[in-house]
């Protein structure tokens, strides 16, 4: 008796065959159905490959390099002003205005003046430096000059080079010693510590 053939039964793939929509829940658009395809699977990583640094926050900024110049532009600008302030007040003490020198400090302002003068010790305040150290001057030398040779100013110091210039009152001996100033920038446009540094031996021999 011959053999019957059956017909193939035919399956459907599961990808074909339209999913039940559970109540409350869209359709599923798959690309069988018009939908996005799916995404195509990871690319397995070799193994012992090393993984890629993970980027949080350290994205480039455009705007990053222009900051850092606009700061850099604002810290050149102090260090200007700064230099400038510090020549002004050696302008005024040039031409005897010591209260145009005293006026651009700070109220606060602490004077250091170099162990071994007569008047060496730290000073505190606008009156004090005055009292203590532009007032002898006036009275123990004779055209005392400070004359700065070179101004020098790095972020929120400046220093000066120069030298000192006068004839001592009571022994009438001509003196010229070099100095060395720092003064310090910590508030605003205005000095607020200065210290000098001299060559306290030529000075007192002029004294005596």
């Amino acid at each position: 008796m011959p053999s019957r053939r059956r017909a193939p039964i035919m399956v459907a793939a599961a990808r074909d065959r339209p999913r039940p929509v559970r109540p409350g829940r869209p359709p599923v658009r798959t690309a069988a159905y018009g939908g996005a395809p799916p995404r195509a699977a990871a690319t397995a990583r070799p193994h012992g490959a090393a993984r890629a640094p993970r980027m949080i926050g350290a994205r480039m900024n455009p705007a990053q390099p222009l900051t850092h110049k606009a700061q850099e532009q604002d810290q050149d600008s102090r260090v200007l002003r700064n230099q400038e302030t510090v020549s002004g007040i050696y302008a005024a003490v040039a031409d005897g205005d010591i209260a145009a020198a005293l006026g651009a400090m700070s109220e606060r302002i602490e004077w250091v003046v170099t162990d071994g003068l007569p008047y060496g010790g730290t000073y505190r305040g606008r009156a004090e430096v005055l009292t203590n150290v532009f007032a002898r001057f006036d009275t123990e030398w004779d055209g005392l000059e400070v004359v700065p040779e070179e101004i020098l100013a790095v972020r929120d110091a400046v220093v000066a080079l120069g030298r000192y210039r006068g004839r001592h009152r009571g022994t009438g001996i001509l003196m010229t010693a070099r100095f060395a100033h720092v003064w310090r920038f910590a508030e605003g446009t205005a000095p607020t510590a200065f210290e000098t540094i001299a060559d306290t031996h030529t000075m007192v021999a002029a004294m005596r």
